[in-house]
């Protein structure tokens, strides 16, 4: 299935976890903020009355994208390299959540083609999802070791497909890229949310019933998802971190009654033996 690409003795033992900021986060830093889905995420984090940062690679294209006006630091718009965990000490300081919409962008001549398609020297999928992903979540953890909060990181479905679509986009592999960024955050001990979406689409967010599942299970027709409700998820999964911490899940949609209530997507994505709030073995 084809998914458009975006731009976690023998006695009763209870496994503690890293404690996470309770309630809604304080300061969030949103990575790739000018991209289409991380420009969302940050717009409605905004519009929420949430302290927010933006993570860019550079000024002008916040200003146009994310209207700053001084687009600097005093407005909470820091420039870095996510490949660079140096570029990004400032912009982790103080920061209580981590939203991260990064993702390697091939350019393609003709999408449907993926041997038309490449990318950037420097920007493949495991220079960007990858190592980038790494240390986004080793920058983050390192700067708030303290107290550290949750990461929403937004991957992509099709990640249990080696020979997939994906994968053959100017041979790139980025869903392979993208499966190891998941499985650094999710053995990072930090609080995660993980949120895989089907094609995005930029339609309006709030018109369609939203679908999960694991594992590629879902075979929507269309697979199709408004990059507006996959950023809805992951601003509720920061406001509402007991509720979506240590979830994976695949997002999708369909035509239907339109889901406004985003906390039943997290009771839904969470598996019967996640139902109690600790890991017993």
């Amino acid at each position: 299935m084809a998914f458009a690409v975006l731009r976690c003795a023998a006695a009763l033992v209870v496994l503690p976890f890293l404690a996470a900021a309770d309630g809604p986060a304080k300061m969030v830093l949103v990575t790739g903020a000018t991209g289409r889905t991380g420009s969302l995420v940050y717009a409605l984090l905004k519009e929420k009355g949430v302290n927010v940062r933006a993570l860019v690679r550079n000024a002008t294209k916040a200003r146009m994208i994310l209207k700053c006006s001084k687009c600097d630091e005093s407005e909470g718009i820091f420039v870095g390299d996510v490949t660079k965990k140096e570029t990004m000490s400032s912009a982790m300081g103080g920061v209580t959540a981590l939203a991260v919409a990064t993702s390697a962008a091939p350019q393609c001549k003709d999408f449907k083609d993926p041997s038309s398609c490449s990318y950037q020297k420097g920007a493949y999928p495991v220079d960007i999802d990858f190592k980038g992903g790494k240390a986004q979540i080793e920058a983050f953890a390192m700067a708030n070791r303290n107290s550290p909060g949750p990461v929403v990181l937004c991957s992509s479905m099709g990640t249990t497909q080696p020979d997939g679509f994906l994968e053959k986009l100017g041979n790139g592999h980025i869903g392979f890229f993208k499966l190891n960024e998941e499985a650094a955050l999710m053995s990072s001990g930090l609080p995660f949310t993980i949120v895989k979406p089907c094609g995005l689409t930029d339609t309006e967010a709030g018109q369609r019933e939203l679908l999960v599942g694991h594992d590629d299970s879902m075979h929507e027709s269309p697979p199709i998802i408004p990059r507006a409700d996959v950023a809805r998820v992951m601003v509720e999964a920061i406001l509402k971190p007991t509720e979506a911490r240590d979830l994976r899940f695949d997002l999708c949609s369909r035509a239907g009654t339109a889901t406004k209530d985003i906390s039943t997507v997290f009771r839904a994505a969470r598996y019967p033996w996640q139902k109690s709030s600790s890991l017993v073995v």
